[in-house]
């Protein structure tokens, strides 16, 4: 409708004129049509061309501005943001209330821009060009990562020593050193029974019929069979010989006490577990050697005199007779090393607690790479809905059954170990573990371990499972008795059982720890637990 039928002459001329009209005008109209939304507004097929062009004309006055905006904001965003928001009103809205949020930081942010190098500014702009996508925590992640992989190449450059870490070179070093350590032991044991062996032979005695005198006492004492000499006589009477033969020995206190001689038989005497040894069992075997070492840990069990006679009377005023374990008198008189390495744990969750609280984050451990990578946590909470009747919680003791038979069946290899908070929850869940056994469907996984705080020091397991067997009663009240948990120096009693794992600990209870009511509580052992 904008190009009339042609009415002129049938000249050539003017026809071509006519139909090139006719073309643009058929063109200029599927341009119109080709742009979102412009049908809307320029209707073509009701505007007149004078209307149409009125129109455009007034669009031209409206936009005339935008090339200038446009070039301006450039400055600020990319083209790809502009035209979004251009198009888009959530994202403008979006942008809108970021401005007005951080526009401080942003001027910072320009601030520095201008202060940077323009390698800086290279670098900067080959991550974002890396990435594409605005992606905040991704651009961190790149750069830092180029930082190091540029530094890791700096210092190799500095020492190229340290080039052969990354190279096939450094891991048989690695297997070189391994081979290396394992035969330096085979060979140190090799030496030890070697040196063992001389002893044994290099005094040995003939007579001149060349017939062996050393040793011929012993081996008849030995060899007899009435009239046998009690041990005591024996050491006593061939001690140089049978020191030859057998130089090493392992005996409790009680032990030394009754078989060896009061002299100095022993180059060294050296006391493990010390924290358990009462003073006057100790003192009698520091007199058997000329040196002693005494081992033993302050924030464990110390000696238990239930149901054992001691000697009470005290004439004078001595500090031997004033503390209980042999730990406690050398550390009077002897230089004290603590002892920083930790072995057992294979988690440093595992003992953070007892760190913290009992050996004031002295300690130090080399944790075991697949098991810090594992994300599994290495504490888990299973609260239940138990009671407290008897002393014992029976809901605790069945979850703990459960739990033996879903580990023996999902992890066989490890061993597992059960630590209650008194000895009678400690015998239900041993009955119940017969209970099952007798029925044919469970057998009992290989080192398995059932005991109480009371008696649990100097064992460790891969799993240990806690059944604290605490719990309100069946009025629904909670009667708290924490046992010699709460005497003085219960918390060392703590500190030995969550210290037994090596790899995970479930801890099976029925309360929240707000449930304790530590307050009125003397002793530190159930605030601890809490």
């Amino acid at each position: 409708g904008w190009v009339e039928e042609y009415q002129g002459p049938l000249d050539k001329g003017e026809l071509q004129n006519w139909y090139h009209a006719l073309k643009e005008a058929f063109r200029c109209k599927l341009i119109m049509y080709s742009y979102r939304n412009f049908k809307e507004y320029f209707n073509t097929e009701k505007l007149s061309y004078e209307e149409l062009s009125e129109k455009i004309n007034a669009l031209y006055q409206v936009i005339d501005n935008i090339p200038e905006a446009w070039n301006r904001w450039e400055v600020f965003f990319t083209e790809n943001q502009l035209r979004k928001l251009t198009s888009d009103v959530e994202w403008h809205a979006k942008i809108s209330r970021c401005l007005k949020k951080d526009f401080d930081d942003l001027c910072d942010f320009d601030a520095l821009c201008n202060e940077l190098h323009s390698y800086e500014i290279t670098v900067a702009n080959a991550v974002l060009e890396a990435l594409g996508t605005y992606q905040e925590q991704a651009y961190e992640e790149l750069l830092l990562n180029s930082l190091k992989l540029q530094w890791i190449d700096h210092i190799e450059t500095k020492y190229p020593v340290l080039r052969s870490v990354s190279s096939r070179k450094f891991k048989q070093m690695e297997a070189d050193l391994q081979n290396n350590i394992r035969e330096k032991l085979r060979i140190s044991n090799e030496i030890l029974l070697v040196r063992a062996r001389e002893r044994v032979y290099e005094n040995v005695e003939y007579n001149r019929l060349n017939n062996r005198v050393t040793y011929r006492e012993i081996n008849h004492q030995v060899t007899k069979q009435r009239r046998i000499w009690p041990l005591r006589k024996l050491i006593a009477q061939h001690s140089d010989e049978l020191f030859d033969l057998i130089p090493c020995w392992m005996a409790s206190p009680e032990a030394v006490s009754a078989i060896f001689p009061m002299q100095q038989l022993f180059d060294i005497v050296i006391f493990d577990e010390a924290s358990q040894c009462f003073t006057e069992r100790g003192i009698p075997a520091m007199f058997r050697g000329k040196q002693m070492v005494v081992a033993g840990d302050s924030k464990q069990l110390r000696p238990n005199d239930l149901y054992k006679a001691r000697w009470e009377e005290i004439e004078e005023e001595d500090i031997a007779l004033e503390v209980d374990s042999l730990l406690e008198l050398s550390e009077q008189y002897l230089m004290n090393i603590q002892l920083k390495g930790h072995y057992r744990s294979k988690k440093p969750e595992l003992i953070a607690f007892s760190n913290t609280h009992f050996y004031k984050n002295g300690l130090r451990l080399l944790p075991d790479r697949k098991l810090v990578n594992n994300q599994l946590p290495a504490i888990k909470y299973i609260k239940l809905d138990g009671a407290w009747e008897n002393n014992t919680n029976s809901q605790e003791a069945a979850k703990v059954i459960e739990l033996i038979q879903q580990l023996t069946r999902e992890q066989p290899a490890k061993s597992i170990g059960v630590v209650t908070f008194n000895a009678r929850q400690q015998e239900l869940i041993l009955d119940l573990i017969d209970e099952v056994v007798a029925t044919g469907k469970f057998s009992v996984p290989e080192g398995l371990l059932v005991k109480n705080i009371e008696n649990v020091q100097g064992d460790e397991r891969d799993i240990i499972i806690f059944s604290t067997a605490y719990a309100p009663n069946k009025a629904g009240k909670m009667v708290l008795q924490f046992g010699s948990l709460n005497v003085a120096g219960g918390e060392n009693r703590l500190n030995v059982a969550i210290t037994r794992a090596r790899e995970q600990i479930y801890m099976v209870t029925s309360i929240w720890p707000d449930q304790l009511n530590t307050e009125k509580v003397k002793n530190q052992g159930p605030k601890l637990l809490k």
